[in-house]
């Protein structure tokens, strides 16, 4: 049991006179049934709960948050039709209630009635824009009558309000990768032979690891279309992903070609140059892509090898230390930091640099999954969003 339920219940005894001098035998009565449901429903006996809260009900029949509780306990039940009877009469007698608005939606989502639950999630939302289910639950019944520019809309306004929340940000990208998979659907259906068709396959298969398969569709993808910007990068991308860097080199090269300021292929052929030691060419290479990109801490991070190996650790440690500045969450600047302050002589320095490594290092280990496999076997999610948080949802 949401321990935040029992607040909702508990605002009911807030109505009731302080004093039991003060109350009469209806309103101690009333109490009475109301200590009952709540006890009942923290200990999982909905069937107590609602009776309770009906006879609560038949005792003072103007306090409107006593049909919410009694709708609470219908919903934990999952009688969603007096659910929804029940919370339809609070809001008749006092419409702005945070409570019931929410639970109302979501009942009539349980029984699939989502275009209705639009409305009270809606007013749920202008009480306490922070209600994480209510935006879940809004932007899942847009999705389904059909409206995803205000499903996207609405999860694009949680996140500004929970920015952290994990709930939030999954449904979002499950909405993101929906709607893209539509639209690859769509395209299959009217262009399977078209370039951008091989191209969505290739991504998908250099996404789950399966680089042969997408070597195979982006080729393909090129024979249709040598000249588009993007395919040569990609192409390539899959080589210098799986270590074929004699192969990945010359797709670089062709995709700056087309795209002459394409950031990310002249950091790839620097990368290139540096892992074959070529450090003449690489370095003209690696300042261009900083050049391009001022912010793409990985050329900077292959720069300040590039001077570690070429000896140059005053360099290295400027260059390392802006790196550093720029994702201190990073582990890899801090160990080569520590290597390059080993060789100034700088002793402190380097061992409070591989301290600092040996921390980030460990907090990266102790984390469930990588975050770059997020994208990986992402075509087995589900195709449909599903509202979440409707057993126990977290309400005020």
């Amino acid at each position: 049991m949401n321990p935040r339920w029992l607040f909702i219940i508990c605002l009911i005894v807030s109505f009731l006179p302080s004093s039991r001098a003060a109350q009469s035998s209806r309103e101690v009565e009333a109490e009475r049934n109301i200590q009952v449901a709540k006890q009942a429903q923290v200990q999982g006996d909905y069937a107590q709960a609602v009776a309770s809260y009906q006879a609560a009900v038949k005792l003072m029949p103007d306090v409107p948050e006593l049909y919410g509780n009694l709708g609470i306990a219908y919903y934990l039940q999952k009688d969603y039709d007096k659910a929804i009877a029940a919370f339809q009469q609070a809001l008749k007698k006092k419409p702005a209630l945070e409570g019931p608005n929410l639970y109302l939606g979501m009942a009539y989502i349980r029984t699939g009635r989502f275009a209705e639950s639009i409305k009270p999630l809606q007013k749920a939302l202008s009480l306490n824009p922070k209600i994480r289910e209510a935006y879940i639950n809004l932007s899942a019944s847009y999705n389904e009558v059909g409206k995803s520019e205000e499903a996207v809309q609405v999860l694009q306004r949680a996140e500004k309000f929970l920015p952290d929340d994990e709930e939030i940000l999954y449904s979002l990208g499950t909405l993101y990768y929906d709607l893209m998979m539509k639209s690859y659907r769509k395209m299959a259906e009217v262009a399977p032979n078209s370039y951008r068709y091989d191209q969505v396959l290739g991504k998908s298969y250099e996404e789950r690891q399966e680089f042969s398969n997408a070597v195979i569709e982006y080729k393909l993808a090129l024979q249709a279309n040598p000249k588009a910007p993007g395919l040569h990068y990609a192409l390539g991308n899959v080589y210098w992903l799986s270590g074929h860097y004699d192969e990945a080199k010359p797709e670089f090269e062709a995709e700056l070609r087309i795209a002459p300021e394409d950031y990310m292929s002249i950091w790839k052929l620097g990368n290139i140059y540096l892992h074959n030691r070529e450090y003449d060419k690489a370095l003209p290479i690696l300042q261009k892509a900083i050049q391009k990109h001022p912010s793409l801490g990985l050329a900077y991070r292959d720069l300040g090898q590039l001077y570690m190996q070429t000896n140059d650790y005053q360099s290295a440690a400027k260059v390392l230390q802006k790196v550093e500045r720029m994702d201190p969450t990073e582990p890899q600047p801090h160990y080569l930091l520590a290597a390059t302050y080993r060789h100034l002589g700088d002793t402190a320095g380097a061992k409070a640099e591989l301290e600092e490594f040996q921390k980030l290092s460990k907090a990266n280990m102790e984390r469930r999954r990588p975050s770059d496999a997020i994208l990986k076997g992402a075509d087995e999610q589900k195709e449909n969003l599903q509202p979440i948080g409707q057993d126990e949802p977290d309400a005020q």
